[in-house]
């Protein structure tokens, strides 16, 4: 495992290097801009990141409750203000400064994009606060979807928690805690369609409750037979759970070497848009075009 890592390690910073240091043919643009994004981290929530506008990349934050982390997903996606919300904060920016405000307008109807951009700078609190708004529903959703689960799958447990909601909200709250640490994998894994995961930890989950149920009666049991019965039976659960854990391991083995291989891939192409770059003809169309869109004050393209 430690050999494998080291090779990611290696091929990850051989990419970036080749990747950054490249320039983008001219025609090749999006191709491009579609290679460089990197897959989201499944726990990643809807949000702008740290010191980010309209039209920037999302940011983590908390899922429902203090030490809980969203769900990433499998795509890094940008975030994008809806035209609501856009009017919501071009009204906060006419009142707090008028003749800003209706530059943006202008540039609105001409540059949609640098208009999303300086709107972000000009109007960075109202921004925040329609984070925030978002971060607050999603976080809701999240946790009334969790509950859903909850109920449907461990039907018990649900109703022990919802008995403490009207008696004592705060122990409600801790409980909710508890039970997101300990069913939450099995259902992001459900909520992420991996299946196979999601038997593996339920499975696990239900031999560990045994294991603890095993370890007490046996601390407690005086009659030696009993005894040695429960210690047999105990010996059988903790020897499926090694199974399981084995198994959980091997998942991870295969996505590593998945997540290696389009690496590979990756280093693959841009060595070969490395040659490509190299090429007389190439670096003449890219110059040219980098000369006309500077004439023509152009942003679009780049090359570096």
């Amino acid at each position: 495992m430690t050999k494998i890592r080291a090779t990611i390690l290696v091929l990850a910073i051989a990419a970036l290097l080749i990747t950054a240091a490249l320039p983008c043919p001219a025609g090749e643009k999006d191709r491009k801009e579609a290679q460089n994004v990197r897959p989201t981290d499944e726990r990643r929530g809807p949000g702008p990141g740290p010191g980010s506008g309209p039209g920037l990349e999302p940011g983590g934050r908390p899922e429902f409750g203090p030490g809980d982390r969203p769900p990433r997903g499998p795509g890094r996606e940008r975030f994008e203000l809806t035209d609501e919300e856009i009017d919501r904060m071009m009204e906060v920016l006419k009142q707090r400064a008028p003749q800003k405000a209706k530059e943006l307008a202008e540039l609105r109807k001409k540059e949609p994009e640098k208009f999303k951009f300086e709107l972000g700078r000009h109007a960075h609190e109202e921004f925040a606060k329609l984070m925030e708004e978002r971060m607050n529903k999603w976080r809701q959703q999240r946790r009334v979807e969790f509950l859903d689960w909850l109920e449907k799958n461990y039907s018990r447990e649900s109703r022990g928690l919802a008995n403490l909601k009207e008696r004592d909200p705060n122990l409600y709250e801790k409980k909710l805690g508890s039970m997101r640490v300990t069913y939450g994998p099995i259902y992001d894994a459900e909520r992420r369609n991996n299946i196979e995961l999601a038997g593996v930890l339920k499975e696990d989950l239900r031999l560990k409750e045994r294991e603890d149920e095993l370890v007490g009666k046996i601390k407690t049991m005086t009659d030696q037979k009993e005894k040695d019965k429960l210690a047999a039976e105990l010996a059988e659960v903790v020897s499926d759970r090694y199974d399981l854990i084995l198994r959980r391991k091997q998942m991870a083995y295969e996505r590593l070497l998945k997540d290696l291989e389009e690496l590979q891939n990756r280093v693959k192409e841009s060595r070969a848009e490395m040659l490509k770059s190299q090429d007389s003809k190439v670096k003449a169309d890219n110059v040219k075009q980098r000369l006309k869109d500077l004439l023509e004050q152009k942003k679009g393209f780049r090359w570096d």
